[in-house]
Formats: structure tokens, C-alpha cells, sequence
């Protein structure tokens, strides 16, 4: 079977290629069943918040091996709601990335669906390496679009997506076992309101004169205060913050210098201003 190597599956191969290949490695690896703990093997997700119409949220799959096997290989569905989260790309976690003697897995597929995504890792195809035990290890990051505001679980899924559906599953020498599993959280939050201001009133006074010039260089050499709206210290709108923009005010207001682009002399917002970027101001 011409599996070597790391195999990444397509979005239009995901019911054909992935899951008879998958089907078939991980019959092998069950042949032989076994008793273990299941609370030994934990899978679980991360939580986080998301603004509705990101595009690089990102939740991590972590997996705690509490007992004393080494572990050759797994298989999980991590499931979401589709009318909030839509899962992009699902990438190596830190444990995984290097697993087999500082390289991926030997067979390493991913599966996309509305509802999530799949996985299928086996570690070395000669089991050559094999994962210790340890907790902490980073199996996947996987990356979500934030479609609509509210709050969801992002949880294991066993046998839901795919055809043959996936399991849940940690494999120990050839034993198929069921791990605990522990459900993330996500909630998607409305895009934060964006503060209007002035270009240039560093102090937020509505005014722009000699004062911002001094608040600024206070401010970037001193230890000054700083400003409550970063993106109007900005005076001269080349899109850094240092001291020509002192200047330029300077030269504004004494040496019939060129006036601030806008928002000026009125307040105002720019292209792509984010919440971060003034959170108060004269105007608000």
C-alpha cells in the first residue's frame, strides 16, 4: 500500500481516497483488542473567544497519556456548529509535527466537513516510533472563520463524519481504546465599536498645537503617559509612530507646514481601524 510519506487529503477526495485508506490502516492496527483505563487517554480541546468575521481564530487538540503505554497512533471527528464556526485548516500541533525522530507521522490525513474535521495519524509505519507517555502534547491547531455571533461547543465526535464514520480512538500496542474526552468552547463576539478622532491630537484636547508635539516625544523617549488613541499619533499618516511625527506638528503650527491628512481638522475614522487602535478620544 502506497501510504508512505505524509498524506494530506483534498477537500473532493474527502469520501473516496481518505476514507478507504483510513479504514483499511486502522483495521490492521485493531486487529487485537485490549483493556486499559480509558481515563488514562484524554483528548481534549482549547476555548477561546472569536469576533464574528475573523478568519485566524484557533483552537488546539491536547492529548494527556496518564498510564505507562506508548501510543502508535489515533483517530478523531472534532465537531462544531456550522451556522457559527467553519473549520479552514486544521495544521501539526507541536507534538505532532515532530513525532517520528523529528519528522510527521508516516500516514497523517486530515478530512474537512461542514461540521468539523477528521483525523487519522499513525506515527511510523514500521513502528519504529511511538509516542510516550506524558501530558500536555499538542496534536493539531486547527483554524476557524467566526461566521455569526454566539457561543458553541467545539467537542470529539466519535463516529459522526466521515464514510466509514471515524472513531475516537487511541491505539496502544494493536488496542483500540476509548479516551475521555473534554469539549472546548468558543464564543463568537459582535466586532467591537471603532472610536472616531482627530490626526494629530495626541492629548485628546481637540486641539492640535505645540502640546501633542511635546506629549509625543514625552511619550516615545521619557516614559510619558500614553495616549489613549495610538493610531492619532500618527500627525503625519506614513503609518509608523516616531519622532518626525513631533516634527510635523511642529512644522504645522510654526513653520506653515503642511495640516494633518484626515480625520482633520474634524473627527473621523480611517480604512480598516480596528478597536484596538484608538479607544478613546475627544470624539469619543
Amino acid at each position: 500500500m502506497a501510504v508512505l510519506g505524509r498524506f494530506a487529503t483534498s477537500r473532493s477526495l474527502v469520501k473516496d481516497v481518505f476514507s478507504m485508506r483510513f479504514f483499511y490502516i486502522f483495521s490492521f492496527l485493531f486487529l487485537f483488542s485490549g483493556v486499559a483505563l480509558a481515563q488514562e487517554h484524554v483528548l481534549s480541546m482549547t476555548s477561546d473567544n472569536f469576533v464574528v468575521g475573523s478568519s485566524n481564530g484557533t483552537l488546539s487538540v491536547m492529548y494527556d497519556n496518564n498510564g505507562v503505554n506508548e501510543v502508535a497512533g489515533w483517530s478523531f471527528g472534532v465537531c462544531n456548529d456550522p451556522a457559527i464556526l467553519t473549520v479552514t485548516d486544521v495544521a501539526d500541533g507541536a507534538a505532532t509535527a515532530t513525532i517520528a525522530g523529528g519528522d510527521p507521522p508516516g500516514f497523517n490525513a486530515t478530512s474537512y466537513f461542514p461540521e468539523g474535521f477528521t483525523k487519522g495519524v499513525v506515527i511510523d509505519l514500521f513502528g519504529a516510533f511511538t509516542l510516550p507517555p506524558g501530558v500536555g502534547n499538542e496534536l493539531n491547531i486547527a483554524t476557524y472563520d467566526a461566521i455569526a455571533e454566539g457561543t458553541t461547543d467545539v467537542a470529539m465526535c466519535d463516529e459522526v463524519l466521515g464514510s466509514p464514520p471515524v472513531a475516537v480512538a487511541i491505539v496502544v500496542g494493536g488496542a483500540s481504546i476509548s479516551p475521555d474526552t473534554v469539549a472546548g468552547s468558543v464564543t463568537v463576539e459582535p466586532i467591537p465599536p471603532t472610536t472616531p478622532f482627530i490626526r494629530g491630537d495626541v492629548n485628546g484636547d481637540d486641539k492640535v498645537n505645540i502640546a501633542d508635539g511635546i506629549w509625543l516625544i514625552y511619550e516615545l523617549h521619557i516614559g510619558g503617559p500614553a495616549s489613549t488613541c495610538p493610531i492619532s499619533r500618527d500627525a503625519n499618516g506614513d503609518g509608523s509612530v516616531d519622532i518626525a511625527d513631533a516634527i510635523f506638528v511642529f512644522e504645522y503650527r510654526f513653520q506653515d507646514g503642511p495640516a494633518p491628512s484626515d480625520p482633520f481638522p474634524g473627527c473621523g475614522q480611517v480604512e480598516d481601524q480596528t478597536a484596538d487602535d484608538c479607544v478613546s478620544s475627544f470624539c469619543g
